[in-house]
């Protein structure tokens, strides 16, 4: 993961890439439009797969690549960045939580409040693993419900934690349309050092763009 120091960079926090079942998104694409909308970098966030984020890495060194995953736990889906091995999904939220810290990585609650998903977090139980939760998603391009985002930016404020924003990308027009904005960091550490002084930009897309696009990723698997 390359180092800018001394700088603000733009970083979308959550991408999904050709190793999730759902996502069309290649090397290539991304780097253009990282280029194009003038982003650092993204974390790569596969679903239950570190894969895409170690490729993307070596594919893409010019980029800020963090190598991440969206881990589907018993419980709801939950990302861990800076990661190195991967995390098998279907586990209990601590459990699940427990294993990305022990590899140094990093705990960050996705779209916590789209209320339509079937298997999710309640706010009583993300306030009972409070102390495993590194920070929350408050800016995600497409939950389904309208006011998800406010709520996990009030939700954020209320307790204190750190915020990320990200496009939740499956497709490469997406990418950077959401981005958290942040002082250059080298690892996890400062990273959330960065996060405490960091802004979240964009707006949700819709909760159905790129959906025809996914349905053709899963097509081809």
């Amino acid at each position: 993961m390359n180092e800018r120091n001394g700088m603000r960079i733009r970083l979308d926090l959550h991408v999904h890439t050709t190793y999730s079942f759902d996502s069309t998104i290649r090397p290539a694409a991304l780097g253009e439009i990282c280029r194009e909308r003038g982003l650092a970098g993204v974390a790569i966030t596969d679903h239950d797969s570190l894969q895409g984020g170690l490729a993307f890495a070596s594919e893409l060194p010019d980029l800020v690549i963090i190598p991440g995953s969206e881990i589907r736990s018993a419980e709801g889906e939950i990302i861990g960045l800076f990661l190195s091995e991967e995390i098998q999904p279907g586990l209990t939220a601590p459990e699940t939580m427990r294993l990305i810290h022990e590899q140094g990585g990093l705990v960050v609650i996705p779209h916590p409040f789209d209320i339509v998903k079937t298997k999710r977090m309640t706010a009583r139980r993300l306030e009972e693993l409070m102390g495993e939760i590194d920070a929350i998603e408050a800016l995600n391009g497409k939950p389904r419900w309208w006011w998800a985002n406010s709520k996990a930016q009030s939700f954020a404020a209320e307790h204190g934690l750190a915020v990320t924003a990200g496009s939740d990308a499956h497709k490469a027009s997406h990418v950077g349309l959401l981005y958290t904005e942040m002082d250059a960091f080298s690892g996890p550490a400062e990273f959330m050092a960065s996060l405490a002084d960091a802004t979240v930009h964009g707006e949700r897309y819709g909760p159905w763009a790129g959906q025809l696009d996914r349905w053709k990723a899963r097509l081809r698997r």
